[in-house]
């Protein structure tokens, strides 16, 4: 049944210092959905994430997400979403290996004493093979690459529960090999499964046919709406400047940016 997903009415929110980060925000957006969040660097993009689960406060107005004011009720949203932050801290120095971070996803949504079932560790296991990750199960963390790492925490989001799937910059600094595995993992992922997928990205092109939504933002909503109707020279230029270029070939729109390269929908 569709359900709200994210639904901001009058959102701004403020940086400590004082800086605004959003302002005027309203849009609504129905689950389930596989949404995009696009926009330059500084648009408030990662701000608009978290502030929808609860780890900022909006400065004025109200986002709900799956129904929960972030605000107030983020403990219920924390349950229902899995979150992959842009940079995720987890110390490299720490000699943990790569099934201890694929059951996070499992274990962290349990009360203590947080010990692994059967079922936990075939879920993980699960989730590795969809980034090709498996055969790394007791290999240390620390030693993979930075592709390889962002695949594992990819797996564990997927290893876990719940109706919303939340990823900031997922391919940001990785390779072409990583980047191929893990938008066909949520892709897959997404088709057979009842879950709705937020992603901010930089660059629409690589996750372009899974999309059903885009929202274009430079810390307000510029547009809202399937890929072909945001990629709009006017829009685009609005938020990139007058580089931003639309072309239309072969039944494609692309554009082309400075700050993602090309984005492409048909």
């Amino acid at each position: 049944m569709s359900q709200m997903l994210l639904e901001a009415h009058n959102l701004s929110v403020r940086y400590p210092q004082g800086e605004v980060a959003l302002y005027d925000v309203n849009f609504a957006v129905r689950a389930p959905t596989f949404m995009a969040i696009i926009g330059p660097n500084g648009s408030g993009k990662s701000t608009l994430l978290k502030t929808a689960i609860g780890l900022l406060r909006p400065t004025t107005g109200t986002i709900k997400t799956l129904g929960y004011d972030a605000a107030r009720e983020s403990a219920a949203i924390r349950r229902l979403v899995r979150y992959v932050p842009q940079r995720d801290r987890i110390e490299l120095s720490v000699p943990i290996k790569v099934k201890d971070i694929a059951l996070m996803g499992r274990l962290l949504k349990k009360r203590p004493p947080r010990i692994a079932s059967r079922k936990d560790k075939r879920l993980a296991r699960e989730a590795l093979e969809r980034v090709n990750m498996a055969e790394f199960w007791d290999h240390p963390f620390n030693e993979l690459s930075g592709g390889q790492r962002q695949r594992v925490l990819v797996a564990r989001a997927l290893a876990s529960d719940g109706p919303l799937l939340i990823l900031d910059e997922p391919l940001a600094g990785t390779d072409t090999e990583s980047q191929r595995l893990i938008v066909e993992a949520l892709r897959e992922y997404h088709t057979e499964n009842d879950v709705s997928i937020i992603m901010v990205t930089h660059d629409l092109n690589p996750i372009h046919t899974m999309v059903h939504d885009v929202l274009l933002l430079k810390k307000t909503v510029i547009g809202l709406g399937e890929p072909c109707e945001v990629m709009d020279h006017e829009l685009l230029t609005r938020v990139y400047g007058p580089s931003a270029k639309v072309v239309e070939y072969g039944g494609h729109r692309y554009c082309m940016t400075q700050d993602s390269g090309v984005d492409r929908h048909d």
